[in-house]
């Protein structure tokens, strides 16, 4: 059996491989790393079981300066954007093997509509999750305060749309006062669903100090918005217990974050703007509260006035009625009175003849000639026999004298 050096090794597998595989040819893999370097794009490639996730293959790739900035401009896309890890893409490949740097891919081509058919269906799956788990309305139901001054903004604190939405709000023509707090987090790549859900997490542990929660970000290209569609992130906006504004910055397409937030606006000047209006929609609404309860006041206040003045004018006509009626009862007793104290003495003197002739025939003299006698002693009339004691000296009194007698 011959031996070979390493370097004979390696030259021979990197002729054999330019024989064989002269031509680019078309792989899907799975992106496991993305790193960007002077405009090269170096790329880990992988694919799994789809059984048990298992890794079955992997291999190094690279997107040389110029390749990428042509694609670009050809598709009109941002590669940074559009190579997340985790996405399948379909690469047009050339094989080739150095002998001190061994196997790697070359990549002369991307198809965008295999990896955008694939986010497609993805997002396809999601939204019919979210259906049927009653998820889309979810945050749809919550109040939104009349006037959400206190605002929980999730934002890149680099993002030109969060300076843009800041701004737009802070210096309004109206003057009204937001009081707004950043939680940061990513807004495109792979960080964008653990850390968005990670802030939505931190703001659910405070949203008593806050009225809404605002996500924003600047424009981006379509694929930009895969990051908003992933399934855990969706869940757990769906969960806030805030109603969610979003300005996700594109002006043609929606992410599914965008269809189950409260309210979805293009961009992030717009969820200002959008803020704005409803102060001013709810500072109208109070100053016209406001009018029509002073004219409540005013009516009731002429109302009171209107009732016064009748009472004024009843109290008037009662006071006459009352004079009047004073003056008919005096009137009537000034005529009665005359026949009143006649009768009142006729009546008494009747009474006075009656008590005169009673008395007569009460006195002595009328007992006398009717041939009675009165009995007294010591002074006192005796009016039975029980009164009179023994030895006891009695006067009986008759019409002509009197006669004293002792008793045994």
């Amino acid at each position: 059996m011959s031996d070979y050096s390493l370097f004979e090794l390696n030259e021979y597998i990197r002729r054999f491989v330019a024989l064989n595989l002269p031509d680019a040819v078309w792989v899907r893999a799975e992106l496991a790393e993305v790193d960007e370097r002077r405009g090269h794009y170096y790329l880990t490639l992988v694919e799994k079981d789809p059984e048990k996730e298992a890794l079955v293959a992997r291999g190094q790739a690279v997107m040389w300066d110029n390749t990428a900035r042509a694609w670009q401009r050809r598709n009109r896309l941002v590669l940074p954007a559009f190579l997340q890890v985790g996405r399948s893409v379909k690469l047009q490949v050339r094989a080739d093997f150095h002998e001190r740097f061994g196997l790697k891919f070359v990549i002369t081509d991307l198809d965008p509509h295999f990896t955008l058919g694939q986010l497609a269906q993805l997002r396809q799956q999601t939204l019919a999750y979210l259906e049927q788990a009653g998820l889309l309305q979810t945050n749809k139901a919550l109040a939104l305060p009349l006037a959400p001054q206190r605002l929980a903004i999730i934002s890149s604190p680099a993002a030109a749309g969060l300076q843009d939405f800041l701004a737009q709000l802070n210096h309004n023509p109206y003057g009204y006062q937001f009081h707004s707090q950043l939680f940061p987090a990513a807004v495109q790549g792979s960080q964008t669903s653990p850390e968005v859900r990670r802030q939505l997490r931190t703001i659910e542990r405070r949203k008593a100090d806050f009225d809404a929660i605002v996500i924003i970000r600047g424009g981006g290209s379509r694929t930009d918005l895969a990051d908003f569609d992933e399934r855990e992130l969706c869940v757990a906006a769906a969960a806030a217990g805030l109603p969610i504004l979003t300005g996700i910055g594109h002006e043609t397409d929606q992410s599914l974050l965008d269809l189950l937030a409260h309210t979805a606006l293009k961009t992030p000047t717009a969820v200002a703007n959008f803020l704005i209006d409803r102060l001013q929609q709810f500072e109208q609404r109070v100053a016209l509260q406001a009018q029509n309860l002073d004219q409540l006041q005013q009516r009731a206040l002429q109302q009171a006035r209107s009732q016064l003045t009748q009472f004024e004018q009843q109290l008037v006509l009662l006071q006459r009625h009352l004079v009047r009626r004073q003056i008919w009862q005096l009137d009537t007793y000034e005529t009665q009175l005359p026949h009143l104290v006649s009768q009142r003495l006729k009546h008494a003197q009747d009474q006075l003849l009656q008590l005169e002739k009673l008395q007569q025939s009460l006195s002595l003299d009328t007992a006398w000639r009717r041939g009675f006698s009165v009995v007294t002693s010591a002074g006192q009339i005796i009016r039975s026999e029980e009164a009179l004691k023994s030895n006891e000296e009695i006067v009986i009194h008759f019409k002509d004298g009197q006669k004293r007698l002792k008793i045994d």
